[in-house]
């Protein structure tokens, strides 16, 4: 697996996101224990689909880096908006890792599951047997300031979208109540940001398993 180092890297790198943010986010989380730990060098720490989904979550949720773990913990207490998500969520769409997780998971259980099957499941081999290049649309939207979160996968081989919405649960939204007001503004990535991890990922797994 990746470390710390490869994955705050990548993460910059393909979000545009400031190295030095990254970073400050990334202390942010580890103090607050959502970011696996582990020494230097051999005994360095190893990035997994967890750690990247809670670093990408305060990317998108947190407005100043001093905010990122209470949004990872904000977005980590979402849950599926049945009535505007698509029906049986991932099934449609036949990928059955993702439809795994069910109508009861959270934002960030969601986009952990997205980078997992982008690593090495259902979204890797799609990516890997198509042919000319073809890559699922991935969507991945925050919304602020509410708690409002959204994943959604199209250009499917069987043309169906999977689009999940995610909303806080009730002790959550009462607690936002007093922070809501008539802006809301979101921060989105694609399918580039997922594919770059787990292209990280999927490397760092294969030197391992030689």
């Amino acid at each position: 697996m990746a470390t710390p180092a490869q994955l705050m890297e990548t993460i910059s790198g393909v979000t545009g996101t400031p190295l030095a943010t990254v970073i400050d986010i990334d202390r942010k989380l580890t103090k607050a224990g959502l970011r696996t730990k582990g020494g230097r060098g051999f005994s360095a720490a190893k990035m997994t689909p967890k750690d990247a989904a809670h670093l990408l979550t305060a990317i998108l949720a947190a407005p100043q880096s001093n905010e990122a773990a209470p949004a990872v913990q904000r977005y980590a207490h979402t849950r599926v908006d049945n009535e505007r998500s698509s029906e049986r969520i991932f099934e449609a769409a036949k990928l059955d890792d993702l439809a795994e997780l069910g109508a009861r998971h959270d934002f960030v259980t969601g986009l952990t599951a997205v980078i997992a099957s982008a690593t090495a499941g259902e979204l890797f081999k799609l990516k890997a047997g198509s042919e000319g290049g073809y890559t699922p649309n991935i969507e991945i939207f925050a919304f602020t300031r509410e708690t409002h979160g959204r994943i959604r996968i199209a250009g499917l081989t069987n043309r169906t979208t999977a689009s999940v919405e995610y909303i806080p649960v009730r002790a959550a939204m009462m607690s936002a109540t007093s922070n809501s007001g008539d802006l809301e503004q979101s921060r989105r990535i694609t399918e580039r940001t997922i594919f770059s991890i787990a292209e990280l990922l999927s490397q760092e797994g294969a030197h391992e398993r030689k």
